[in-house]
């Protein structure tokens, strides 16, 4: 008899199965983030620039990429100087309430760790400080919103901008010689039969707030001879009122001036002049001061 053993050899067989992909949520290591502007320049070509960085993180396993959208919190205040928002080569947009996303409101942040301190995302505010900014305080908020590789949104950050615009005057004579901290006007030779009037000129002036001119003779209104043994009586008017020089005179501004500035014409009148030959000179000061 013939025998035939079956050996059945059990064996298992199974489908690998793939590790889980790291989970993505994406948020911000901050919650706030507060840039103060302050200790400004104020002037011709004049700036103020800022750097700060936001850090983001994976609140999950492993990296992700998120994107980070910018929005205006509320209106800005009436005179709020304006900025710019800036990240690498990205100029912000900076969304009001409701607005469609642009091309210029998002910004990738392709790879966000897991660890505490995040991704450095670097952000740049820069603030013209040029004439026709009005002297104060302005604080502004702007919402960065956080979106996840679906768009959705999932954390915010609050930026909160603090602008501190100083008191600051300047002036510029115009229409006469000289440079602008003295200048000189030359009335020619004087009449001594009818009055001398000199040519149209004036002073600039650029303040981020109202301001006070104030105007003084060293001779107390008298063009006094080169000899100093005669004088000669003068007027001048600024913006068309009559300075008393015979004293500290002022004229106030209450507000600040444009961009351009504020022109205030300037008119000296002299004469009939029945005095001693020869030169006959006045120093008068302008001096203008932020209120």
């Amino acid at each position: 008899m013939r025998r035939i053993s079956l050996f059945l050899i059990a064996c298992s067989a199974g489908v690998a199965t793939p590790a889980l992909a790291g989970e993505c949520r994406p948020e911000f290591v901050e919650s706030t983030q507060t840039v103060n502007f302050s200790s400004v320049a104020i002037g011709v070509g004049e700036f103020s620039r800022e750097t700060f960085a936001i850090h983001v993180r994976n609140a999950g396993d492993g990296d992700c990429s998120a994107t980070i959208r910018v929005r205006r919190v509320g209106a800005p205040l009436p005179g709020t100087p304006r900025y710019t928002l800036q990240s690498g080569a990205t100029v912000f947009e900076i969304l009001t309430d409701g607005a469609a996303p642009t091309a210029h409101s998002d910004l990738p942040v392709p790879s966000a760790p897991s660890d505490d301190r995040g991704a450095n995302v670097a952000f740049q505010l820069t603030l013209p400080t040029e004439w026709g900014l009005q002297s104060g305080f302005y604080g502004e908020q702007i919402e960065l919103a956080l979106l996840d590789a679906s768009g959705t949104e999932v954390d915010t950050l609050t930026l909160s901008l603090n602008i501190d615009i100083p008191r600051a005057v300047a002036l510029r004579v115009v229409g006469a010689t000289g440079d602008t901290s003295v200048a000189r006007i030359h009335l020619g030779t004087l009449s001594s039969t009818a009055p001398t009037t000199s040519d149209p000129f004036g002073v600039r002036i650029w303040s981020t707030a109202g301001y006070r001119v104030s105007v003084s003779s060293e001779n107390r209104g008298q063009l006094v001879h080169a000899s100093r043994l005669d004088h000669l009586p003068y007027e001048l008017d600024f913006d068309q009122r009559k300075v008393n020089l015979e004293g500290a005179d002022s004229f106030l501004y209450p507000q600040h001036t444009p961009s351009l500035g504020r022109l205030h014409p300037l008119r000296v009148t002299v004469g009939p002049a029945n005095v001693r030959a020869g030169d006959y000179a006045d120093r008068v000061t302008v001096t203008v001061t932020a209120v």
